[in-house]
């Protein structure tokens, strides 16, 4: 069964086509990360389907539901969204940001509910920022700062979340944590997850599958494993790109000509 379906979708801006009869069909419970050079039409894709984009042509479904038909509170639950550069206010907690996510099922103008409470104590827990919790937002580090926009998305309660470059702007480790904590979350609560990534090497370790994207079309689909492994790569990425195995890892890396 899948849960996001991207039927022969177009977006255009005037003349320019974003994207050009993309295709997709993600499984319930699977990861799938698009890649692609810059412009490729990656962060459009997933804005498309967490519906801040309209398309100019095709249909994108979540659950079988026709996301432009909806209304913005209907959408909030059934896909989240952790956007590249997620706006971060001043003076509000940790714990109110994240309580934000719970807006979709009671309100601007309704005080939460128990299990709304519940579900925000949950989530702070198992993304360990219940020390943090009363803390300002604009004190975190990048890392808990980005742990707490992930946090905002996975309050919603939603069994579809986009990502945008999750990890643009964090360290290594603090990559790693990031993108264990949503696989441990994807293992334990059946998440279906559409990403985009820069990095191949992470791309290809933490994706069920990869898709290729340039100049707004799918170029390659499938296994993580095999698309990385593809030569189609190097062509598209317009450089010379060598895989190497790492204690049975793929790492993908650069070589000069």
């Amino acid at each position: 069964m899948s849960w996001i379906d991207i039927e022969d979708v177009c977006v255009m801006v005037g003349s320019k086509a974003l994207l050009s009869g993309v295709t997709l069909h993600v499984e319930a419970g699977t990861w799938c990360t698009i890649i692609g050079p810059n412009g490729a039409g990656k962060t459009t894709l997933v804005e498309t389907v967490a519906g801040l984009r309209r398309v100019t042509s095709g249909r994108v479904s979540v659950a079988g539901q026709h996301i432009a038909r909806l209304h913005e509170r209907e959408r909030a639950r059934l896909v989240s969204l952790v956007p590249q550069q997620p706006e971060v206010p001043a003076g509000m907690t940790v714990h109110d940001y994240v309580a934000l996510g719970r807006v979709a099922y009671h309100g601007l103008l309704h005080a939460p509910s128990r299990e709304d409470r519940n579900v925000v104590e949950s989530v702070l827990e198992r993304l360990s920022l219940g020390d943090f919790a009363q803390r300002d937002v604009v004190s975190l580090s990048g890392g808990e700062r980005q742990r707490m926009v992930l946090a905002r998305a996975l309050a919603q309660s939603t069994m579809v979340i986009v990502l945008d470059e999750p990890t643009t702007g964090l360290d290594v480790r603090h990559q790693m944590q990031l993108l264990e904590l949503l696989k441990k979350e994807v293992a334990d609560c059946g998440l279906t997850v559409l990403a985009t990534l820069h990095d191949l090497t992470l791309a290809g370790q933490f994706a069920d599958r990869l898709v290729l994207l340039d100049e707004g079309k799918v170029i390659l689909d499938g296994p993580s494993r095999e698309v990385v492994r593809s030569g189609e790569l190097s062509e598209h990425y317009g450089m010379n790109l060598r895989v190497v195995d790492v204690d049975g890892s793929d790492v993908i890396v650069p070589v000069r000509h």
